[in-house]
């Protein structure tokens, strides 16, 4: 791992010296690359090692992780190496927010075991579950025992990972595979909006309907946003329950088997089947299964 560290940080050091704009960071959970063009950060990638898009040795993804769209990106002639790019930027990205969902679910299980022995919880572990409640938009009117018991239950189903194929594909589809404006000027992947607000990008079309195109810090900002309202939404009701069948039956969470629940996901005609098309084409359920490397030490 530490030969990996000095790999990366000769790579970045040499942009540094040559470019004052572009910045990276580097921490035990990654680095972080902001405001590099295309060329810059395929040239990082190749040095790093990262050359597969999809389906890495061992399924496995560097914690390279890719602050925003290149501005030059929609310039780029070669469309298919530009769409493996989008992939190679934003996959990491994925992984991560599923990996603090997964924390998250954890931490669930060892309540929820707790509260079957003990038959209760310390005033800590109410208020970590009252705060999930809150962010995940869960409500009860117990107010005795069952209260908890029957958050956790709700917990459970809402708290989990959307397959990343699932997250690519919508992320292609409302982007064109990261060539949008919306995606290169506000970090936005999904065309999530803020409504009668001054704050935002302001759409070139549909001016008069009183919403903008929300502006993000950070891509990885984009998509743990969009993972949430999956969670969250009652319009992905239908996906979530057949998320919680698959996990109740042991089954792996494919993307194919739940891009049917997507429908509500866009107004654009047959979103679903093309999401469905977008994921077999590309061979995205490989990124189902994948994980990112160990955390640097």
């Amino acid at each position: 791992m530490l030969k990996k560290l000095c790999l990366i940080l000769i790579c970045c050091v040499s942009f540094q010296l040559r470019a004052a704009e572009p910045d990276y960071m580097i921490d035990e959970t990654g680095i972080y690359l902001k405001d590099y063009n295309t060329k810059e950060l395929q040239k990082i990638f190749s040095d790093l090692l990262y050359y597969e898009y999809i389906d890495p040795p061992g399924n496995v993804y560097p914690r390279i992780f890719v602050q925003n769209i290149p501005s030059d990106f929609a310039l780029m002639e070669d469309t298919t190496e530009r769409n493996r790019i989008f992939m190679k930027i934003i996959v990491p990205l994925i992984l991560k927010v599923n990996d603090e969902i997964l924390e998250e679910r954890e931490m669930l299980d060892a309540l929820e075991y707790d509260l079957e022995e003990t038959k209760d919880l310390d005033e800590a572990d109410r208020y970590y579950i009252d705060e999930l409640a809150k962010k995940y938009e869960v409500v009860t009117p117990f107010k005795d025992s069952r209260r908890y018991m029957t958050m956790l239950t709700r917990l459970k189903e809402q708290i989990d990972i959307v397959p990343p194929s699932l997250v690519v594909a919508a992320a292609a589809v409302h982007t064109n595979w990261g060539t949008s404006r919306v995606a290169i000027e506000a970090n936005n992947l999904f065309k999530q909006r803020v409504w009668f607000t001054d704050d935002g990008l302001e759409p070139l079309e549909d001016v008069r309907d009183g919403f903008r195109y929300k502006i993000y810090p950070t891509l990885e900002d984009s998509i743990r946003e969009y993972i949430l309202k999956i969670n969250t939404n009652v319009n992905y009701h239908i996906l979530r329950k057949s998320r919680a069948n698959l996990r109740r039956r042991g089954d792996a969470l494919f993307g194919p088997r739940m891009d049917y629940a997507m429908v509500s996901d866009s107004n654009l005609k047959n979103y679903a089947g093309l999401i469905d098309y977008t994921i077999m084409y590309y061979h995205l359920y490989l990124m189902d299964e994948a994980q990112l490397e160990e955390k640097y030490e």
